[in-house]
């Protein structure tokens, strides 16, 4: 690949990386005059249409992102099979290098770090794009220190294409959110999940989360709490722990609501920060947890009368569960809860009632996979002994969390896109088709229709307009013809010349068609390109032959035309007048095949093949 221009300006000059998708060339755009990165989708990406379509959208939607610390995004474009994206050049080490050679970092150099992407993906997030793919290699680090996140836009494509828990996981897992690891829809939370495993990694040397099996590390982000970072690193700060934890929780909802959110706890850090003599960080104690705890590097602890209070609270809790079990042991009749889950509310009730024990509703939640008026899960759990009469709390699923599809119909697909994203849904499958009510990019239907009720995650389905359906023309004849003469037919028509083949021949002369892809006479849309095969010679041989004429005796004189059809096009060789009866031969030269015809007083007297 190295040395060829896409788009007519940008040559590649030196592959620097690969991954995954794509290659990554340094190249050298003419236009402007300047380096630029191209991203080349590899060849089983380029085959998959759908994947490519979306990757071309995500990226054009993320090439209108221009903020500081994300890599922006100059061009989109296709040549051939080959779909490229090109980037801004980043001279500088990826955030992986960084962590692989120098973790565990300062304190003050990560939290300026994870300051740099707080604020890149914010912005992002503020423009309805999520990246989904937040990893220390996807984010770029200049020499000068400013922090670059790279591939907005793109990991929505890859994400669905690489990531399955049917057979195989690819891709990094190290930095996937609980809700990406089970399927589910993906909000701004997502990569604050991520940047906090990022920032963990960053301080600690290591991930959150690792094992032998990629889906072994999916399932314990989704069910395992990470061991503390300061378990790890005990000179992380304790507040900066806290806001490590908080990014990482499981439930989106308990997570930051904005990167701008995060990025307002990080600055409390820094602004709080001090440096050792010896380069380690120190957070100032006013700014700790009003029960006074900080760093123990920075202070050992005494026990407070609160403290001393939590543990007699706890003693005398322990002590009372000790009295209640062997109470309920002597006294009074003990019942083992039965299984209510996944039973409706009328069973469960009925079920509990029968074996003497009483249901209470602790609450109500959105369910995918519980019908609706279902019990979700209880409390105790089944088997678990309590007394007779006891109540058993339990938690009732409201079905899948619906709500009510956008209208897109008249909208743009890129603001499509971005409402189906804002209403919590996912796009499906575009289909695109002439139409002369909408111009061409316009949605002009969507499935399921403008208010009716879709569960959150759910797909829309989008069909776009083309425009007016563009007039039909018949293809002609090209083969036999000059070159420039074929263009200018196809030009006369409203048609394209497209690709052109040349290869040696030894039927047609250099520069004359030999074949073409779209045969004569099949209609086509006005604008359609065909390809060409040109012969580049060196052509056929010319050969002679000697046509005996023996004319008629129906009239004094004829006047004889002779004319030869060969590759090279029609011609007359001979045109005499003669008397009647009289015998005489003319010499045809002609190329490859043809035919010879003779015509007496313009009628056709005689034809023979070549």
């Amino acid at each position: 690949m190295v040395g060829t221009v896409l788009g007519g300006r940008y040559e590649l000059r030196e592959k620097i990386g690969s991954g995954g998708m794509a290659d990554v060339y340094l190249a050298h755009c003419g236009l402007l005059d300047r380096q630029v990165a191209v991203k080349i989708l590899k060849e089983e990406f380029s085959r998959d249409k759908n994947f490519v379509h979306k990757f071309r959208t995500e990226a054009l939607a993320a090439a209108r992102l221009s903020h500081p610390n994300i890599v922006n995004i100059f061009d989109v474009g296709q040549e051939d099979d080959i779909h490229y994206i090109v980037m801004e050049y980043i001279e500088g080490r990826t955030l992986q290098r960084i962590i692989n050679e120098e973790a565990p970092l300062p304190v003050k150099k990560a939290v300026d770090i994870a300051l740099m992407i707080c604020q890149g993906i914010h912005h992002a997030h503020e423009r309805g794009i999520i990246h989904r793919d937040i990893k220390p290699h996807n984010i770029l680090i200049t020499a000068q220190g400013t922090v670059k996140v790279a591939d907005f836009g793109i990991a929505q494509a890859i994400n669905k294409k690489t990531i399955t828990f049917g057979g195989e996981i690819e891709g990094t897992v190290q930095y996937i959110s609980p809700e990406q690891a089970k399927g589910e829809a993906v909000t701004p939370a997502t990569d604050i999940y991520s940047l906090g495993c990022v920032l963990y990694e960053m301080l600690t040397g290591k991930p959150p989360f690792d094992a032998e099996s990629m889906i072994t590390v999916a399932l314990k982000h989704i069910h395992d709490q990470p061991p503390a970072p300061r378990s790890i690193n005990p000179l992380i700060p304790l507040p900066l722990e806290k806001i490590i934890l908080k990014a990482m929780e499981k439930f989106p909802s308990h997570r930051y609501q904005s990167a701008g959110e995060m990025s307002e706890d990080l600055l409390q850090v820094q602004e709080n920060m001090h440096l050792r003599s010896n380069g380690d960080s120190l957070i100032n104690q006013g700014f700790m947890d009003s029960d006074g705890e900080g760093d123990k590097l920075a202070k050992k602890r005494k026990l407070s009368p609160f403290g001393i209070i939590l543990i007699g609270v706890a003693i005398f809790g322990f002590l009372s569960g000790l009295a209640y079990i062997f109470t309920s042991s002597f006294f009074g009749e003990e019942i083992a809860v039965p299984n209510v889950v996944g039973m409706t509310l009328e069973e469960a009730n009925k079920t509990l009632l029968d074996s003497g024990l009483t249901m209470s509703i602790k609450a109500r939640n959105y369910d995918d996979e519980v019908e609706k008026d279902h019990i979700i899960s209880q409390k105790p759990v089944e088997g678990f002994k309590v007394k007779k009469k006891a109540k058993i709390e339990v938690t009732v699923s409201n079905g899948p969390e619906l709500a009510k599809v956008p209208n897109l119909i008249g909208e743009s697909l890129s603001d499509a896109k971005l409402a189906i994203s804002n209403a919590g849904f996912e796009v499906g499958l575009i289909d695109e088709k002439h139409d002369q009510r909408y111009d061409a990019g316009l949605v002009m239907s969507q499935d399921p229709s403008f208010g009716s009720n879709l569960k959150k995650g759910g797909t829309i389905d989008l069909m776009v307009s083309k425009g007016p359906a563009p007039n039909r023309v018949e293809m002609p004849n090209l083969v036999g013809m000059e070159l420039e003469k074929a263009q200018n037919e196809l030009k006369a028509r409203n048609l394209s010349l497209g690709k052109i083949k040349r290869e040696e021949s030894q039927e047609y002369y250099k520069d004359y068609v030999i074949s073409q892809e779209i045969d004569a006479g099949v209609r086509v849309d006005e604008a359609t390109s065909v390809d060409l095969t040109v012969s580049q010679g060196p052509g056929p041989t010319v050969k002679t032959k000697v046509i005996k004429i023996v004319l008629p005796e129906e009239t004094d004189y004829y006047n004889v035309q002779v004319t030869v059809d060969d590759v090279q096009g029609q011609r007359e060789v001979y045109n005499e007048y003669h008397q009647a009866g009289d015998t005489f031969s003319v010499a045809v030269s002609y190329s490859g095949t043809g035919k010879v015809v003779v015509r007496l007083n313009g009628q056709v007297f005689d034809t023979i093949n070549l």
